[in-house]
Formats: C-alpha cells, structure tokens, sequence
C-alpha cells in the first residue's frame, strides 16, 4: 500500500510504506514513515533578456544574483531571492515555458519513485544540469514542475545545505 502526501516550501513529504510477508508466513503488517525533504522552493519568471529581469528583481526584493549560468541551448538562468529567471528566445523558452516552479530536493531518486507512484509523466531528465540533476514532470491535473537535486558545489554558492 503507497500514499504519497507532499508538502512545498521546505516541509516534508511523507510516504506510508506496508511492509509485505517475511518467508512465507503472514508478517504483522507496519507502516515504515519514509521522508524526503522539498529544501526550497522557487517561483519562475520568463523573459528574453536575463540582466533586465534580474535586475528589476533585484530593486523589487533586495536580492542579489546568486547563481547565474548557461546552458548550451542558449538557455539562460539566474536566481534572485527565491524567484529563478528564466531567460532565451522565444524559440529557446518555448519547451521550458510551461514549468511553473522549481522545488529543490534532497533526494532526486526518492522523489522520482514517488513521482512514479503519484502518477507524473516525465518531460525531461532525470539529467545532469550545472546545478546537479534534474527532471521536470506533468503532474496529475496538469501543471508541470522541475524537481533538482543540487550537488554540493551549488549549496556551497547558496550559503550551505540546511540542517
């Protein structure tokens, strides 16, 4: 049995795990609470030039760029508080254009097995991404979403992992 209840923002997710028979005989059957933690959560903003953005979100928040890279498909992102822009050609936006937020995770593998069971369709990944790995997804009911796991590299840009 698998029910997946998940919380964004930096809560837990939850999922109750039954545990099955053990050699045979009919083992007394417990829920094992697993979690898998959603670390931050990033709202997305599109635009064709990355610097205006990121520099009208700068004098709105008071944030300054905290990461800032390229992709090779001219794809051009950059964090400002807990927005991401998300900067190309209209051409170059149009496959990303539709994802509505960015939820860093802790485990990209645990959140793939939970996606599995939840019913979401893949879009793109997982892959490696400058950040660390990534997969974007069509949740149930349509809105898609972008699920990374940073490596260590970027929670040192960021100011450290969280406890």
């Amino acid at each position: 049995m698998h029910n997946t209840a998940s919380a964004i923002g930096g809560a837990l997710a939850a999922v109750p795990v039954a545990l099955g028979e053990v050699g045979g005989i009919a083992a007394t059957r417990r829920r094992l609470l697993v979690t898998m933690r959603v670390l931050r959560t990033y709202a997305r903003a599109y635009a064709t030039d990355l610097d205006e953005l990121t520099t009208a979100l700068g004098a709105v928040t008071g944030e300054p760029v905290t990461t800032r890279f390229a992709l090779p498909n001219g794809l051009q992102l950059a964090a400002v508080g807990r927005v991401l822009a998300v900067a190309g050609d209209e051409q170059t936006l149009r496959p990303y254009i539709k994802t509505a937020a960015t939820l860093i995770v802790d485990d990209l593998n645990e959140c793939l097995a939970r996606l599995d069971e939840a019913g979401a369709r893949i879009v793109r990944g997982p892959q490696d991404v400058p950040t660390g790995r990534n997969v974007t997804v069509q949740m149930p009911g349509g809105v898609q979403l972008e699920y990374v796991e940073w490596d260590e590299a970027q929670w040192q840009r960021e100011g450290g992992r969280p406890a």
